[in-house]
C-alpha cells in the first residue's frame, strides 16, 4: 500500500474544517450569552449602585432638614433671649429712671420747703422786731438772655387784722443812656401799671426787667404803698451791682 502525504493532508484538512464548523456556532453562542450576561450583570449592578445612592441621598436628605429645624430652633431661641435680655435692660432702665426722677423731685420739693421755713422764720423774727408795712427782700437774677433780668420782692405787714391789705408795688429802674440820667419804670401789672399787692400777711412779687442795649442801670426803687384805712407807703433804693445775682433783706 502506498502512503501518500497528499493523501494525509486532506484527511486532516477535511477533519479541520469539521471541527470549526462545529465548533463556530458554539463560540458564537457563547459570545452571545457572554454579552447578554454582562448587560445584564451591568444593569443590576448599576440599578443597585443606583438604589444605594437614592437611599443615601434620603438619609442625607433627612439629616439636612433636621439639622435646618435644629439651627431655626436655636436662632429662634437666641433671638428670644436676646430680646428678653434688652427687654429686662429696658425695664431695670426704666425704673431706674423712674427712681432717679422720683429723687430729684423729692429733693426740690425738699429744697423748696426748707426754703419756705426759712421765709417764713425770717418773716416771724422781722415782725418781732418791726411793725408794719415792710419790704422784706428783693432779689435780681440774670435770665440769660442779653437784657433780660428776672426780680422777686417780698412784701409782709405785720400789722395785719381780718381783712386783707390792698394796694400797688411800684419799681423803677435808674441809669444812664447816652450820658443822660434816665428813669424806666418796671411793672408786673396790666397797661403799664404797678403792681396790684392785697395780701394779708405777705406777697411775692415776681417780674421781668428789659434793659435797653445803650441804657447803664445803675439804681432799682422799689416803693410799696397800701390804701384804705391804713394807708402807708415805704420805698427803697438798691445798687444795681450789688443787687444783681444776690439778696438784698430789710436792714432798716
Amino acid at each position: 500500500m502506498i502512503d501518500d502525504a497528499r493523501t494525509h493532508l486532506e484527511i486532516r484538512a477535511t477533519t479541520d474544517s469539521v471541527w470549526k464548523s462545529r465548533l463556530m456556532p458554539v463560540l458564537v453562542v457563547l459570545f452571545f450569552i457572554t454579552t447578554i450576561g454582562g448587560y445584564f450583570l451591568g444593569k443590576y449592578r448599576a440599578e443597585v449602585d443606583w438604589q444605594v445612592a437614592v437611599e443615601a441621598l434620603n438619609v442625607l436628605e433627612k439629616d439636612y432638614s433636621r439639622t435646618m429645624q435644629e439651627n431655626t430652633r436655636l436662632k429662634e431661641s437666641l433671638e428670644f433671649e436676646k430680646a428678653k435680655s434688652t427687654r429686662d435692660v429696658q425695664i431695670k432702665r426704666q425704673a431706674y429712671d423712674e427712681i432717679a426722677q422720683t429723687l430729684a423731685s423729692t429733693s426740690k420739693e425738699v429744697a423748696s420747703l426748707k426754703e419756705n421755713i426759712r421765709f417764713y422764720e425770717s418773716i416771724i423774727e422781722g415782725a418781732e422786731k418791726k411793725q408794719g408795712l415792710q419790704i422784706k427782700n428783693v432779689s435780681l437774677q440774670a435770665d440769660g438772655t442779653t437784657g433780660q433780668y428776672k426780680y422777686q420782692v417780698i412784701i409782709v405787714n405785720s400789722n395785719y387784722g381780718k381783712n386783707k391789705s390792698e394796694g400797688k408795688l411800684a419799681l423803677k429802674l435808674e441809669g444812664l443812656q447816652e450820658g443822660e440820667l434816665k428813669t424806666i419804670n418796671i411793672t408786673a401789672g396790666k397797661d403799664a401799671e404797678d403792681t396790684p399787692l392785697l395780701f394779708k400777711y405777705f406777697q411775692r412779687v415776681d417780674g421781668y426787667i428789659t434793659v435797653p442795649d445803650t441804657f447803664q442801670p445803675q439804681r432799682v426803687h422799689v416803693m410799696a404803698r397800701l390804701s384804705g384805712k391804713k394807708a402807708v407807703k415805704i420805698e427803697k433804693w438798691y445798687t444795681w451791682d450789688k443787687l444783681l445775682n444776690s439778696t438784698e433783706p430789710d436792714t432798716d
